[in-house]
């Protein structure tokens, strides 16, 4: 099988899961990718169904590679991800009515 790139596991997460606005965070752990997804579809989601969503997924693209290609991934909704930070988000931009 070929080499996973970060960018072909975003897009084929983004399109299995139809998340919303999605980012990631991944990288390389020895020959596998790792990291967060970070969608607002998570929200109302327990741990154990998000993980559920992001394995079925996988599994349906990857079969049994999937394990071979794709390490831990932890999923948030964008509340959780910037949870205890500084940084306030930036306004929206209010229509002009």
């Amino acid at each position: 099988m070929a080499k996973l790139t970060k960018k072909k596991l975003e897009e084929i997460l983004t399109s299995r899961l139809q998340l919303a606005d999605p980012e990631f965070r991944l990288e390389k752990a020895g020959d596998r990718l790792v990291g967060n997804v970070i969608s607002e579809t998570f929200k109302g989601k327990r741990d154990r169904e998000r993980q559920k969503l992001i394995w079925d997924a996988l599994e349906s693209e990857f079969g049994a590679d999937s394990v071979r290609l794709v390490g831990l991934l932890l999923a948030y909704t964008p509340d959780e991800w910037n949870l205890g930070s500084d940084e306030k988000p930036a306004p929206k931009a209010k229509k002009a009515g």
